[in-house]
């Protein structure tokens, strides 16, 4: 796979945009990005927790160090508007199983790509990675090689030890949303090193609540849906352009992690369901 990249370090800065300032920030930096090679695309990750959720407790404490493991895939809008894709043309897709780490602001990527069947059997524990990637390969044979290359197999060695540490780790929370990333435009690629994201429609699925591994499509909303999620990712400082693109769109960093965000709608969900089943009792009393 020649756009395949298993490894990242770079800063990653989010911002929560209205509808008003999302467009008039895109008018700002369109000269400078343009689209990327994903477009605009569905973008689907379900996060994996200790049965007691510590992982997603402890990133919420804000730690110096932190560290998440998810399952990603995307569908692209193309993809999505040919009336032949259905349920077996995805599983056929490569997905992404990403250990993500941070560190004093500064996001470690490692990830390894491979089918849908090989990551749940990898990740749920059924088989080592090398015996899942061998009995579910992917179809590309590109792919395929790159799924054993040295660099591969020591990523998900990375992420046995992960895994280890944490003993038990479990399907915990479908994440997804609708995606434009954007790329710097050829003329200022060899300058600079910037990405852009912009997420909506932010919706999950309680998968632990439910015990299954897979998602059943019913989801909640994260955020107003006319709101953006925009993520800004450089290796190193902002160029002046984009500072004063901010700037002008009166736009501020803002933490927001998905998976938080949907973690703490279901504690609130659970607690108002609960207040509501004691005051039943003490009316039945």
């Amino acid at each position: 796979m020649s756009d395949y990249i298993g490894v990242f370090e770079r800063k990653e800065v989010k911002y929560v945009l209205s509808a008003t300032q999302y467009e008039r920030f895109r008018a700002l930096v369109d000269p400078y990005m343009t689209l990327d090679v994903y477009g605009e695309a569905r973008v689907n990750s379900v996060y994996f927790d200790t049965p007691a959720r510590e992982l997603i407790e402890r990133s919420l404490d804000k730690p110096l160090y932190k560290e998440k493991l998810r399952m990603r895939w995307y569908e692209c809008a193309a993809a999505d508007a040919d009336a032949g894709a259905d349920a077996a043309d995805l599983a056929a897709d490569p997905v992404f199983v990403e250990l993500k780490k941070k560190f004093k602001g500064i996001v470690y990527k490692r990830r390894v790509s491979c089918s849908r069947k090989a990551a749940q059997a990898y990740l749920l524990g059924i088989c080592p990675y090398e015996e899942a990637v061998s009995i579910f390969p992917l179809d590309a044979q590109a792919l395929a090689d790159e799924e054993l290359a040295p660099r591969s197999v020591q990523i998900a060695r990375e992420i046995d030890a992960f895994c280890a540490r944490w003993n038990t780790l479990v399907p915990s929370m479908l994440i997804s949303c609708d995606r434009i990333a954007l790329a710097l435009r050829e003329e200022f690629a060899a300058q600079e090193n910037v990405r852009i994201t912009f997420d909506t429609h932010l919706v999950y699925e309680d998968l632990a609540a439910s015990g299954a591994p897979e998602p059943s499509g019913q989801t909640h909303a994260i955020l107003d849906p006319t709101c953006f999620v925009m993520e800004i990712k450089v290796a190193g400082p902002y160029p002046l352009w984009l500072v004063e693109a901010l700037d002008a769109c009166d736009i501020r960093p803002q933490s927001f992690s998905k998976y938080g965000e949907a973690y703490k709608l279901v504690m609130k969900t659970r607690v108002v369901s609960e207040n509501a089943l004691v005051r039943e009792e003490e009316r039945c009393a």
